[in-house]
């Protein structure tokens, strides 16, 4: 069997825990520390790392992990020792490293990925269209990857960013001396930067009228000119877009120069906003789980129901929204407060009947990693009543653990005296 990676354990005749050999990363892929030489196995956070529940009295069993992989356990007792030795494998296939984290099960998304397919091979100026949040930047970076200048630059640039003063040095650098404040040697711009790869201009709507004709000129000449400078210079960059707004609009109102427009408008591509590709949203759920579960620490587990809603949600920011919704539940741990007139991916009612609807505010993301950190610490505390026991289970040194149990329990009475062992 082609095992992918291993992890021995070494307990003592009372199944504690003496000795681990391996990486828990590499068989349990979960971050947060489950085995903690001193304590028992069957004290082991399981339920953090399996989804279903692990008996540690087997010879043999195959495990599934929360995240849909198969794990062998064996135990060998060794008598004469008065010692066990637990084996981990992970034996699931090793993963490929994904070309993209951009979804496309749904059939709008699937006919986009075969117009991308096909303008991937070609240099084709591209336009972006979708509302915001829909992916424009992803899909723009795929693209890149996948054409001949990938192993090129791809810039993004935000042309709503730029201050109006600055965007053309900013776009096409300038020259010595070119103006007061400016670097002695001159400054290369972002269109010479991404030279033999692509700049990607979002918000592409947001671009000054006078510049407008300007990087008409780029596109139509392949050619720029610096600020103060006399001379042109050749590029070889491809060109991208992207907006949320209406630009054949804008066209009409005079806001956007018609030449432009068509001339970025050669291969326009229209994301689509996710509640018209609700077959991308149970994926797109389990990819941003994941992604936030690592970047916390967290072993925090979705419930189908939550899914479920997630799928009916309207969501009008998108897949920014998506994430943004998981990466709260993720950092306190599945509690989400209510938000205003609307059902969905929330606690009920009944679990919170505490909270009244008409006055409770999100928390910022900040707020809700302190507070996660808060009752993690306590209850942790609370549980061990040692502040040694409780910084070894969290994977901290103890004073870190002391200093933030003064800090949370300042306001209320004084601590116990504690025996620390």
């Amino acid at each position: 069997m082609n095992y992918q990676s291993q992890l021995l354990v070494l307990t003592d005749s009372k199944d504690i825990i003496e000795e681990v050999k391996g990486k828990e990363d590499d068989v349990f892929r979960c971050s947060r520390a489950v085995l903690v030489p001193g304590y028992s196995m069957y004290h082991c956070s399981w339920k953090n790392v399996f989804s279903e529940p692990i008996d540690l009295h087997h010879t043999f069993q195959a495990v599934e992990t929360i995240n849909g992989e198969i794990v062998h356990v064996f135990r060998y007792p060794l008598n004469n020792l008065d010692h066990t030795i637990y084996v981990f494998f992970n034996v699931s296939p090793l993963r490929e490293e994904k070309e993209t984290d951009f979804i496309f099960y749904s059939p709008s998304m699937q006919h986009i990925l075969t117009i991308i397919n096909n303008v991937s091979e070609v240099d084709s100026t591209i336009l972006l269209l979708g509302e915001s949040g829909v992916g424009k930047s992803a899909v723009a970076e795929l693209i890149h990857k996948k054409s001949r200048r990938k192993s090129g630059p791809f810039l993004t640039v935000n042309c709503g960013a730029l201050p109006e003063n600055l965007i053309e040095s900013e776009l096409f650098g300038y020259e010595p001396g070119a103006f007061t404040g400016g670097k002695s040697k001159g400054k290369t711009g972002l269109f010479e930067a991404a030279q033999d790869g692509t700049i990607f201009l979002d918000e592409i709507a947001e671009l000054p009228y006078f510049m407008q004709s300007k990087l008409l000129d780029v596109i139509q000449s392949n050619n720029i000119r610096k600020v103060g400078g006399i001379h042109q210079k050749e590029i070889n960059v491809r060109i991208m877009a992207a907006t949320n707004k209406n630009l054949s609009g804008l066209v009409e109102e005079g806001a956007f120069r018609e030449d432009l427009y068509y001339r970025l408008n050669v291969v326009p591509i229209n994301i689509p906003p996710l509640r018209e590709r609700k077959e991308d949203i149970p994926e797109l759920t389990d990819q941003l789980t994941a992604a936030f579960n690592q970047k916390y620490g967290r072993s925090v587990h979705l419930p189908e129901k939550t899914k479920q809603q997630f799928i009916h949600k309207h969501w009008a920011g998108n897949i920014r929204e998506l994430a943004n919704t998981i990466e709260r539940l993720i950092v306190t741990n599945g509690v989400l407060d209510h938000p205003k007139q609307e059902t969905g991916p929330f606690p009920s009612s009944e679990e919170n009947e505490a909270v009244s609807r008409e006055e409770e505010v999100l928390p910022t993301l900040k707020e809700a990693r302190e507070r996660a950190e808060k009752e993690l610490v306590l209850k942790a505390y609370n549980k061990f009543n040692n502040t040694y026991k409780a910084a070894q289970a969290l994977g901290v040194d103890q004073s870190t653990i002391s200093k933030k149990i003064k800090k949370y329990t300042a306001a209320a009475s004084p601590l116990k005296g504690e025996h620390e062992e």
